[in-house]
């Protein structure tokens, strides 16, 4: 696979503006981001002024997705890791409370409380940074135990479960079976969290987002598109 290169098509009064990398695949695959960036994924010997008219023939479709994800915008303000300030946890807002004393984090009666020796920021984002890694390794493979019965009729490679940080990606998986989840989705409720789970688990049947794709997903949850909504609303 080639490093990404920028480039961008008109369509009306947008300019759509994506980056271009080479796969060894077929097919061209467009993917718009959370935070709107656009993606282009194509096959190595494919002319770039090909790529550029699937692109255009795919605009309508690539403007509103961006739409999609701009209405949840502004995003989540930067965390200053002070006392006050509010923190997710499985869905449910809790309040930070600061205190100085021997380690200890837990959610008490709306709060979540973190003592440590000296809670500066910097000591707090670290701290709540190991915590929830933690609380989301024990979450997300508690769930998966469940999910994964659901596929039993599909011949699934031997999955293992890792937990990595994605800027943009609430989780991804590969051929081999290694599924990747991203630690900031244990903010999420228990439902999106499953929501994304099996979207993956279904790509282990199906790698593309084709119609028997989304027929699969579709089969294994039929709500999808609002806990995916939810999702976007909720973590923007």
């Amino acid at each position: 696979m080639t490093h990404n290169e920028p480039h961008s098509v008109s369509y009306g009064q947008h300019t759509l503006v994506y980056t271009l990398t080479r796969s060894a695949r077929k097919t061209v695959r467009i993917q718009v981001q959370p935070d709107s960036t656009v993606r282009v994924i194509a096959p190595p010997d494919l002319d770039e002024t090909q790529i550029a008219m699937v692109v255009k023939k795919k605009a309508a479709w690539i403007v509103k997705q961006i739409r999609f994800f701009e209405q949840f915008r502004p995003l989540t303000p930067i965390r200053q890791y002070k006392g006050g300030e509010t923190h997710r946890y499985l869905g449910r807002q809790y309040r930070l409370k600061l205190v100085e004393g021997k380690k200890l984090i837990r959610l008490a009666a709306g709060y979540l409380d973190v003592t440590l020796p000296d809670p500066t920021p910097e000591a707090v984002e670290q701290a709540l940074t190991q915590w929830y890694r933690e609380k989301a390794d024990i979450y997300f493979r508690r769930m998966l135990a469940q999910v994964i019965k659901r596929f039993e009729l599909y011949k699934l490679p031997h999955l293992q479960l890792k937990i990595r940080h994605m800027p943009t990606r609430w989780g991804s998986c590969t051929p081999a079976g290694i599924i990747y989840l991203n630690p900031d989705l244990i903010k999420a409720a228990g439902s999106c969290i499953e929501y994304v789970l099996i979207h993956e688990l279904c790509h282990l049947v199906y790698r593309y987002h084709d119609r028997t794709f989304y027929e699969l997903l579709g089969r294994m949850l039929p709500d999808w598109q609002r806990r995916k909504q939810t999702l976007e609303r909720m973590m923007a």
